[in-house]
């Protein structure tokens, strides 16, 4: 994975790429001249169709990308409080990603790995203080 780069994508672009495809369907254009017009595979264009069949043009409208959050926001408010407490609520010197896993844990009863909890710290505005230092709340 060394050699490969995040992709930053234009959400809105891929959005009005699909309206448009929404309304050349709606003109009675083939999927698979939808698909070579738009520069997409001809079973994208299937999938938009079954989409507008099924919920109107506006189900093409992006949505939440990705998985669904493991923790709701009271969940979330719970864990915050216990991270500004301070590490000694884990009888600790220090917050590391193991800890607030534990934390997660225990305060929610939901498992995450350290890659899981560093995302749910920086989704909540924590950082890395680096120098063995451990997180802390970022500042406003």
């Amino acid at each position: 994975m060394s050699g490969m780069r995040a992709v930053r994508r234009n959400f809105s672009g891929l959005e009005r790429r699909r309206m448009e495809a929404a309304r050349l369907l709606r003109e009675g254009v083939w999927q698979a001249e939808v698909a070579r017009r738009m520069g997409v595979r001809r079973q994208s264009v299937g999938e938009w169709a079954k989409k507008i069949r099924r919920g109107g043009m506006w189900a093409l409208k992006a949505g939440r990308l990705g998985r669904p959050r493991k923790l709701h926001q009271e969940q979330l408010r719970r864990v915050e409080k216990q991270l500004e407490r301070g590490p000694q609520v884990m009888r600790s010197r220090k917050w590391t990603v193991r800890r607030v896993g534990e934390l997660i844990e225990r305060e929610c009863r939901v498992r995450y790995c350290a890659a899981g909890a560093w995302g749910v710290l920086r989704g909540m505005g924590w950082k890395w203080r680096g120098g063995g230092r451990g997180w802390k709340r970022a500042p406003l």
